[in-house]
């Protein structure tokens, strides 16, 4: 008896090292919704935002029975120009078996400069340019895309459509915002809801496009490829297939820290 109870104790031991060493697959719950306003300003998610530092981005998450918001935030200027230039499509994974559904947006830069990947250094004595640069890039982002799982654009609208997705990207004090309201499964004035529900888990993912240095060195610019699935590149305006993903690890180059953004985190919404 003395010696299962020793095994159960071992293998619970396990599993519980198992867990932390798992910073991405712990559980985050989304808190319930409080002053927040769309603007691309983090200050009002103070206190919700929990930092990856492999990823060098912070993360946070609310909701209310209509809608989902989440917050991303870097200060670290090669993580934003990938997203800038390589597209950022954050995919949702319902655990109740939903459809999972991708939101695109930015869209990835066709003929981004390597510059603009590979030049982020000089701006450390530049403050002013990492703000500008971004306000420039953004003129080239006028539509944000949804995606089913295999890549197909479904649906396609501008910025500030009246259609209950709210999206901004800023720059305030040195650091990138990404700030989004979406509505979820039961917002029923909504034409195509994210299909994920109040009090459910779900896998949310943040995956840029892929990054080939051999294409950059040889034509000075970004390979126009997808982010995966045989290289295709952008269709219907949107960014190619989805390339292979490891939970919580990312794919592409990982030479001179150009690897691909790709990680995941397990959700829980807000009752």
């Amino acid at each position: 008896m003395k010696n299962m109870k020793r095994k159960i104790v071992l293998i619970l031991g396990l599993l519980l090292l198992g867990i932390v060493g798992c910073s991405l697959s712990e559980l985050m719950v989304s808190s319930p919704v409080k002053d927040i306003t769309i603007d691309g300003n983090h200050e009002d998610w103070s206190g919700k935002l929990k930092y990856y530092e492999d990823e060098r981005v912070a993360v946070g998450f609310q909701n209310d029975d209509e809608n989902f918001y989440f917050c991303l935030v870097t200060s670290d200027r090669a993580t934003t120009m990938k997203i800038m230039t390589l597209g950022l499509t954050v995919w949702f994974e319902p655990e109740n078996g939903e459809q999972e559904m991708g939101l695109q947006f930015p869209k990835r830069m066709e003929g981004a400069s390597a510059r603009s990947l590979l030049g982020t250094g000089r701006q450390k004595e530049e403050n002013t340019d990492f703000e500008v640069t971004v306000n420039t890039m953004m003129q080239y982002q006028g539509e944000y895309l949804l995606v089913d799982e295999d890549e197909e654009i479904f649906y396609a609208a501008p910025l500030g459509s009246s259609d209950g997705f709210d999206i901004k990207l800023n720059v305030v004090n040195q650091q990138f915002v990404y700030e989004a309201k979406l509505p979820i499964g039961n917002n029923s004035l909504a034409q195509f809801p994210i299909s994920i529900f109040p009090n459910e888990n779900t896998t949310i993912r943040f995956e840029t496009g892929e990054i080939d240095l051999d294409e950059i060195r040889r034509n000075g610019g970004i390979q126009q490829q997808g982010m995966g699935k045989g290289g295709s590149g952008m269709q219907g305006g949107g960014q190619g297939g989805r390339g292979s993903m490891q939970s919580g690890g990312r794919g592409g180059s990982n030479r001179m820290g150009m690897e691909r953004l790709n990680f995941d985190v397990e959700v829980k919404l807000s009752k």
